[in-house]
């Protein structure tokens, strides 16, 4: 069963262990969610990622707001 942040990342075609790794770097998620379904509050993770997607850019050079 997906959760919504894994939803949530099919749907903007993102890849999920880039997207682990951003929520990750901003304390979003725990260092130990090594999968989608590992992380516990799939929604307030993909709220953040919804309110900083549009500030990141594909090289990875940008960073969204904390």
């Amino acid at each position: 069963m997906s959760n919504k942040l894994d939803n949530w990342i099919k749907a903007k075609s993102a890849n999920h262990k880039q997207v682990l790794n951003v929520l990750q770097d901003y304390g979003v998620i725990s260092d130990n969610c090594v999968n989608v379904e590992d992380v516990g509050n799939d929604s307030e993770a993909m709220k953040w990622m919804a309110c900083n997607y549009n500030q990141m850019i594909p090289s990875g050079n940008s960073k969204p707001s904390k």
